[in-house]
């Protein structure tokens, strides 16, 4: 993997690509699939409170797939001049947990964000995409989403972006299937 270095220079980045984690880049079990397959192959109920805040929600026996925006990152690693973040709305306290499902799937990004404030995923993430932008500089931002709101709202951010902060090229994808958890 290139490094950041070799990705950005004086005049920022050509392009900062930003993927979700849960359903798009990894299909992670969600919340009624997951509890049903944990009983299925456990024999006992989900024993938890909540899922996403659950490490246990990404460990066996829960299964995980190639996520719709997989071959996307991949096509992105062969890229040089491209800035590469994961950005989840999981917690700080899960990024051990994520970092090795991504290991599984051979992912590496310059960046893995993970949701360390007590704003909401939305509000943390477009904070996230306005600091990116400022350090990176890119001229072109493409980012993968599975969240049907907040790509809405992504895309909704364009023209700060272009107008604030030059870049030129502002697209946010909503992966198939999309979901609004």
């Amino acid at each position: 993997m290139t490094t950041v270095e070799d990705a950005v220079d004086a005049r920022g980045c050509e392009e900062l690509h930003v993927f979700d984690f849960d359903g798009t880049l990894v299909d992670t079990p969600t919340p009624t699939d997951g509890m049903e397959e944990f009983e299925r192959r456990t024999g006992t109920r989900w024993p938890h409170v909540g899922w996403w805040g659950r490490a246990e929600s990404l460990e066996p026996p829960l299964t995980m797939g190639v996520g719709p925006a997989l071959e996307e990152y991949r096509e992105s690693v062969m890229r040089e001049d491209v800035v590469r973040v994961m950005m989840t709305g999981r917690r700080s306290k899960l990024k051990d947990s994520v970092e090795a499902v991504m290991r599984v799937f051979d992912i590496e990004c310059h960046e893995h964000i993970f949701n360390g404030t007590g704003h909401s995923t939305l509000v943390y993430k477009q904070n996230e995409l306005r600091r990116l932008v400022k350090k990176y500089k890119p001229k072109r931002v493409r980012i993968w989403e599975d969240r049907v709101s907040h790509a809405r709202e992504f895309g909704d951010m364009e023209d700060e972006f272009k107008r604030e902060h030059g870049v030129v090229e502002w697209t946010c994808t909503l992966v198939e299937p999309s979901n609004d958890f």
